[in-house]
C-alpha cells in the first residue's frame, strides 16, 4: 500500500513567500550533480578543507540573519523521502518582518527523523539555547530561545515539529502555525502556488523544459527578497538613500517575481552539465502610457530581440566573456533621466545636458543631439583576466554600435578634451594606429541592479546603497570602425585593436553555441558565451588570498553586495578561511564553458542556458 505524502511545499507556503528553493527528489539531485565536473570538483579531497571552512561560514551566516536552524544538508541524508524546500517569508509583506522555514518530507523515515531531532536538541542547548516544549495546532513542537548577542534586540528562536510526515523547522511561530493548519486543509488559503507570478513563472519554464522534471525549482520576488534579508540582518542601517525604494518608485517593480528550473547531467548524452531555464516575470504596468510596458525610469528596459550575430572580428580569442544584447539606446536615453533625477532627489539632469551644451568654460556639446541619435541597439560586453591577479584585474571593454561615426567621434573628442583627467594617447593596431583618450582614475558611483544566478545565479538582488566610488585604472576610449569602445583597462583596448584571432571559430565557443542552438536560440534579445574558469579566475584568487571584499569583478561585487545587505554601512571583512583553497590550477581543470540567450517576451524575459564539460 503506498504511503500517502504531503502536498507540495508551493501549496503549503503563504503567497508572501519572498524566495523558494526546492528538490522534489534529493538522491537524484546528488547523483546527478556528483556526475558533473562541478560535482567532481567538490569531491575531490583537496577541496575538502576549503569545504568544510565554507559550511560553517554560511551557517553562520544564517545565524546572524536570525536562523539557527541547525541542520545541514547531509544531516537530512536518510531522512528525506520526498521534496526538500528552503524558503524566506516576508509575514503580512512587513518590510520589518522576517521568517526562514525548512519542509522535509519524511514519509516512511519517521525512526530516523526523530533521531535527527534528538540530535538537534542536543546541538541547540549545547549552543547555549534554552529548551521549551509547545503544541502547534495540537501538535508537538520544540522551541529553542538563544541568548542575545551584543548589539542584537531580540532572542533568536528556532522551532521543530513532525506533522503528517513532514518535518518543519522555522524561526516564526505564525508562519509555522499556518503550514500546519494548511496541512490540515490541504492547501493554504492564499498559497505561493496561486501566487501570479510563480504560476507564470513555472508554467514557462515548464512549457521549454517539454516535460523534463527538474533537479531544482527556485522562484522569489526580487525586492521582498532584499528585503526580508534586511530584514534578518536587523533591518536597513545605512542613512542616505535608499537604492531599493528609488527603484520601487521607479517602476522596477514591474519585474515581479523570477525563477526557474535547473537540472545536471541532462540533455542528449547528458551533455549539459548544468542546463537552466529561467523566466523574469514583468507583466506590463497598468498605469503605462499606451505604446509602453513600464513607467518612469523602468521604460529602459526595451530589449528587442533580433538575429544573434557573430562576434565582431576585433573580439579577440582570449576572452573570459563575451555578452551581447540589443537594447533600444534612443529610450533608454530618455528615459534614464528619471532614474538620475530620482538619485539626486532634484532634476538635474536637463541642467546637466544644458551645461554641456551652453556653457563656455564645458565642451559645449549637445548630446541628445550630437550622440545619442547615432547609437545603434547593439552593444557588447567582454572580459578578460590581467595576471597577476590583483582586486583589479578583471578587465572589461563595452562597445556600442554607432551610425555616424564623424559626428559622434566629434562630440566624444571635445567632450574629452574638456576633461581633466583625460590625455590623448595612440594605440598601435593591427591596421595602423588609433587615437584613443585615457582617463586617471576614472569612477564608477551609479546604482546598479544585479542579477545572479545559475546565468543570473539564484536570486535578484538589488545593489544596496553605493559604496565608496571604484577606481578604475588607466580607463581608455576610443572609436573603430563603427564601435565606440570604452575599457576599463588600456591594455585590453590595445588587446581588441591588435587582435587577429577570431572568437567565433573557438572551438569551445562553437560548442556552447551549437548546444544553445538545440535548446532554441535564434532571435533573441541577449547572449552570452562564457569560459567558466577564467570568469571565476580573479575571485578564486580573492578568496584563496583572503582579499574577496576587496574584489572589483562582476562576480565578486555580486558576492560581496549579497554578504553586505543589512549591513550596508560596514566594510565587509572575510571570515572564510580562503587559505584552504586549492590553487587555481588545480580548480580550472573541473570549470567548462558554459553561454545562456535570452528571449524578450509580451510579459517577461525567457532565458535558457548550460555549462559544458570542459
Amino acid at each position: 500500500m503506498a504511503l500517502a505524502v504531503p502536498p507540495p511545499a508551493a501549496d503549503l507556503l503563504p503567497d508572501t513567500t519572498k524566495s523558494y528553493i526546492s528538490t522534489p527528489d534529493m538522491d537524484e539531485l546528488r547523483v546527478r550533480f556528483e556526475a558533473t565536473q562541478l560535482g567532481e570538483l567538490a569531491a575531490h579531497e583537496d577541496m575538502k578543507p576549503f569545504a568544510d571552512d565554507l559550511v560553517k561560514q554560511l551557517k553562520a551566516k544564517l545565524s546572524d540573519g536570525g536562523v539557527k536552524l541547525g541542520i545541514t544538508f547531509a544531516d537530512l541524508e536518510g531522512v528525506y523521502a520526498g521534496e526538500v524546500c528552503a524558503a524566506a517569508i516576508q509575514p503580512n509583506n512587513d518590510d520589518k518582518l522576517h521568517a526562514m522555514v525548512l519542509l522535509v518530507d519524511v514519509t516512511g523515515k519517521l525512526q530516523p527523523a526523530n533521531a535527527l531531532l534528538k540530535k538537534i536538541e542536543k546541538n541547540q542547548i549545547e549552543q547555549g539555547a534554552a529548551k521549551a516544549t509547545l503544541k502547534i495546532e495540537g501538535v508537538d513542537a520544540a522551541k529553542f530561545t538563544f541568548p542575545k548577542k551584543k548589539g542584537e534586540v531580540e532572542n533568536k528562536i528556532a522551532f521543530y515539529l513532525i506533522n503528517q510526515d513532514l518535518l518543519l523547522a522555522g524561526d516564526n511561530l505564525d508562519v509555522l502555525t499556518a503550514i500546519v493548519k494548511a496541512q490540515t486543509a490541504g492547501k493554504a488559503a492564499k498559497p505561493l502556488s496561486d501566487f501570479e507570478p510563480f504560476v507564470e513563472v513555472k508554467k514557462r519554464c515548464e512549457q521549454d523544459a517539454d516535460g523534463l522534471a527538474p533537479n531544482i525549482r527556485w522562484f522569489a520576488e526580487p525586492f521582498g527578497f532584499v528585503e526580508v534579508m534586511r530584514a534578518q540582518a536587523g533591518g536597513r542601517k545605512k542613512r542616505g538613500k535608499d537604492i531599493l525604494k528609488m527603484l520601487e518608485g521607479e517602476g522596477f517593480e514591474a519585474l515581479k517575481g523570477g525563477g526557474g528550473l535547473i537540472n545536471f547531467n541532462a540533455g542528449p548524452d547528458k551533455q549539459y552539465d548544468i542546463l537552466h531555464r529561467e523566466f523574469a516575470y514583468a507583466p506590463t504596468d497598468p498605469n503605462a502610457a499606451a505604446g509602453d510596458r513600464f513607467v518612469l525610469g523602468a521604460r529602459i528596459m526595451d530589449f528587442p530581440n533580433g538575429p544573434i550575430e557573430a562576434p565582431p572580428a576585433w573580439v579577440p580569442d582570449e576572452v573570459a566573456t563575451y555578452f551581447s544584447v540589443r537594447w533600444d539606446m534612443q529610450d533608454a536615453f530618455k528615459y534614464v533621466k528619471s532614474i538620475v533625477n530620482a538619485y539626486a532627489d532634484d532634476e538635474i539632469f536637463d541642467e546637466v545636458m544644458e551645461s554641456l551644451k551652453e556653457d563656455n568654460l564645458g565642451p559645449q556639446v549637445d548630446i541628445p543631439h550630437d550622440i545619442v541619435p547615432f547609437l545603434d541597439d547593439e552593444v557588447i560586453m567582454i572580459s578578460d583576466s590581467a595576471v597577476p591577479i590583483t582586486p583589479n584585474s578583471e578587465r572589461r571593454l563595452f562597445a556600442v554600435e554607432i551610425t555616424n561615426v564623424a559626428m559622434v567621434k566629434a562630440a566624444i573628442w571635445k567632450i574629452l578634451e574638456n576633461e581633466p583627467n583625460a590625455e590623448p594617447i595612440e594605440i598601435k593596431g593591427a591596421e595602423g594606429n588609433f587615437d584613443a583618450w585615457r582617463i586617471e582614475e576614472a569612477e564608477e558611483e551609479l546604482p546598479t541592479l544585479t542579477i545572479i544566478g545559475p546565468g543570473f545565479p539564484t536570486a535578484f538582488v538589488a545593489a544596496p546603497n553605493p559604496q565608496p566610488a571604484q577606481k578604475l585604472p588607466n580607463m581608455a576610449i576610443t572609436i573603430h570602425g563603427k564601435w565606440l569602445f570604452v575599457s576599463s583597462h588600456v591594455g585590453l583596448l590595445e588587446k581588441v585593436l591588435q587582435n587577429k584571432s577570431d572568437l567565433s571559430k573557438s572551438a569551445d565557443f562553437v560548442r556552447v553555441k551549437a548546444a544553445l542552438t538545440d535548446l532554441g536560440l535564434a532571435q533573441d534579445s541577449f547572449f552570452q558565451f562564457g569560459r567558466t574558469d577564467e570568469m571565476f579566475r580573479v575571485t578564486h584568487e580573492m578568496i584563496r588570498t583572503n582579499r574577496m571584499p576587496e574584489a572589483k569583478s562582476l562576480l565578486g561585487e555580486a558576492i560581496n553586495r549579497i554578504w553586505r545587505i543589512g549591513h550596508e554601512d560596514e566594510v565587509r571583512r572575510q571570515e572564510l578561511d580562503g587559505s584552504k583553497l586549492p590553487p587555481f590550477a588545480q580548480v580550472a581543470p573541473f570549470l567548462g564553458p558554459g553561454g545562456f540567450f535570452v528571449n524578450t517576451e509580451g510579459n517577461g524575459w525567457m532565458m535558457t542556458g548550460v555549462t559544458l564539460r570542459k
